[in-house]
């Protein structure tokens, strides 16, 4: 993607503005004192680009500017974009948009913020292609690429220039972390729009066949075990007399004619007379119950009489001893009224009552009647027994219409419509879709290959890792020292050995994705202080004859490997370059370098924020 910002351009609370230009092609270099603002220039680039908070200092410099702008150049067109300042910790919605970088003063709010991402992301080619192939906890699958994300590619600052673990900037943002391994094929080139619809579409047909399979084998499961339930309704159905018995296979249409044709058939009779004798039967039962339950407790009542009659045995030994017996007044009532008890139980004993013969003829009686319906109903044909009402009758019928509904409307229900099996199998074939897995291996080897030749023009400076090989750690997205002939991964010492592996890391996936001409990273890189591990904080005095020869031997070597890559893209790949390098080196390290271009030295009261804007407010 042929990108590169052509100026920073801030406007003042007075509608001033302050203009800092760079070169499409080169490495333009902004060299200072620290506190000066070159930092921020990198903060603004990331909040006119949309971004959802800020950190741009509000201390001289958001204090003092009402706007900030981009200049672009976007594969042969320019652009302006622009965005209000925020307000404390809150950032703004105005934006401002022009096509003619030239046509602008102080800017006014003339885009809305979804429309100007629009915009953006037709420059970054993201359409309703660019998906994530896959979720996380902060990115959601198959939402559309975000063309923040490509920008990891774009900026090395000074938190992680001499980190020995990590490469990109932002990891410590779960959405940034997230999508890194989401979007890096796209990146560099392993994938394109083209293959991923190509996969994408294969994948739709593939899950597509798969739901008709499923149905088609649902459909063959569902018609194997209706062969097997037709065969036991047709036997049951049988024995009901619902079918002809002469039928050797009746098929489903026969059990359907036979539903259908249920109300039709005549009744033999035999339910009725079915009915009536198990009703007979049933009342005989009772009966008999009854009338057993009443000889039952007529026997336990004349048990009762018996015990009575021996607790009153006592009254005839006095009877019998009257002589002998001393008497009061109310002797001869008393004895009189157990006298005549004793009489009565003994009555009742001795007397058989017509009734306990009656009963046992009648239970006898019933008896045998309920031997005779019980030969009756045993003497029936055993087809019709498990009729036993109409009822039953038509149940049977209503659970055989809803085992064919089961059977046969649900099927038809699944059956595919459209496109068979074939024909999907057919346009599957005919996608081509390239070997991913193939091309990110040929993909890895190219940015080795090209970090190896990156690290062979400092190899003087990297002392003990002169000899050791680059290799690209497609895992973690980093690049790695590996002793040759070995597969032992070095764990590379020395800020300024892990500066240099920084350097190799992005200017050779820049290379690479030159090379396979990748439409979404911007042909851009900015550098926040590569020369820190010497320099460390900003001594205002500092020389680089102050150094040890080592180290300044090794700031020199770290500028000629920008200056040299530059010549290396435009020569083989005729291709622009731009690198945005924040300093405070000398600049006699580089002003003999052809392709690094010094825009402005911060120093001497000469800062991003002109103090004739302070002085104002």
């Amino acid at each position: 993607m042929n990108f590169s910002i052509d100026a920073i351009v801030l406007f003042s609370l007075n509608g001033e503005c302050r203009r800092i230009p760079f070169g499409r092609n080169g490495v333009y270099v902004i060299t200072g004192g620290s506190g000066t603002g070159k930092t921020a220039i990198l903060e603004i680039i990331d909040y006119c680009f949309l971004a959802s908070k800020h950190k741009i200092s509000d201390s001289v410099i958001n204090e003092n500017v009402s706007w900030y702008g981009l200049e672009m150049f976007v594969d042969g067109k320019e652009f302006f974009i622009a965005r209000q300042a925020p307000n404390g910790n809150r950032v703004s919605d105005n934006y401002f948009f022009s096509q003619n970088k030239e046509n602008y003063s102080r800017p006014e709010a003339n885009i809305a913020e979804s429309d100007l991402r629009t915009l953006i992301e037709a420059m970054f080619s993201i359409d309703g292609r660019t998906i994530m192939p896959y979720g996380g906890n902060a990115i959601k699958a198959g939402s559309k690429f975000s063309f923040r994300y490509f920008f990891l590619f774009n900026t090395l600052s000074q938190d992680i220039i001499t980190s020995s673990t990590v490469f990109f900037d932002r990891q410590n943002e779960d959405r940034y972390r997230e999508a890194l391994p989401r979007i890096f094929d796209l990146a560099v080139g392993i994938d394109d729009l083209a293959n991923i619809a190509a996969r994408e579409k294969k994948e739709d047909l593939s899950k597509e066949l798969s739901r008709i399979q499923k149905k088609s084998n649902h459909v063959s499961s569902s018609e194997r075990l209706f062969e097997t339930e037709t065969r036991a309704i047709a036997r049951r159905a049988i024995e009901y007399g619902l079918i002809d018995e002469k039928k050797e296979s009746p098929t489903p249409a026969d059990i359907r004619r036979m539903v259908e044709n249920a109300y039709k058939l005549p009744d033999s009779g035999w339910t009725q007379r079915y009915n009536e004798l198990s009703s007979q039967l049933f009342s005989l039962n009772k009966r008999i119950r009854m009338l057993e339950q009443f000889a039952q407790e007529t026997s336990i009542y004349r048990q009762t009489l018996v015990g009575l009659e021996d607790s009153l045995k006592p009254i005839s030994v006095i009877l019998e001893r009257d002589a002998e017996v001393l008497k009061t007044d109310v002797f001869d009532d008393l004895i009189s009224g157990l006298k005549s008890d004793l009489l009565e139980v003994k009555r009742e004993i001795s007397s058989k009552k017509p009734v306990d013969g009656q009963v046992n003829d009648i239970i006898k009686n019933l008896k045998a009647q309920k031997v005779e319906l019980v030969k009756q109903l045993e003497s029936a044909p055993p087809k019709p027994s498990a009729l036993a009402s109409e009822r039953e009758k038509w149940l049977f019928i209503g659970e055989t219409k809803g085992k064919l509904d089961t059977f046969v409307e649900v099927p038809k229900a699944l059956a595919v419509s459209g496109r068979t099996e074939q024909e999907i199998q057919r346009e599957i074939d005919e996608i081509v879709v390239r070997d991913v897995e193939v091309e990110r291996q040929n993909v890895i080897r190219a940015i080795e290959d090209v970090a190896l030749d990156l690290k062979n023009q400092v190899k003087l400076v990297l002392e003990n890792y002169a000899e050791y090989l680059p290799t690209f750690n497609y895992k973690e997205k980093k690049l790695e020292m590996r002793k040759p002939r070995s597969s032992l991964i070095e764990n590379v010492g020395s800020s300024s050995n892990h500066m240099f592996m920084h350097l190799f890391h992005f200017l050779a996936l820049h290379e690479v994705a030159i090379s396979r001409r990748s439409k979404f990273v911007p042909s851009f890189l900015v550098l926040d202080q590569p020369s820190r591990p010497y320099y460390g904080e900003e001594e205002k005095t500092s020389k680089i004859e102050s150094l040890p020869k080592t180290d300044a031997g090794k700031i020199t070597a770290a500028f000629e490997l920008l200056n040299n890559y530059i010549s290396n893209i435009n020569k083989n790949y005729d291709s622009s370059f731009q690198m945005i390098v924040f300093e405070h080196v000398p600049v006699s390290i580089f002003e003999k370098m052809k392709n690094i271009h010094l825009v402005e030295k911060f120093r001497d009261g000469v800062a991003l924020i002109p103090e004739s804007w302070q002085k104002s407010v």
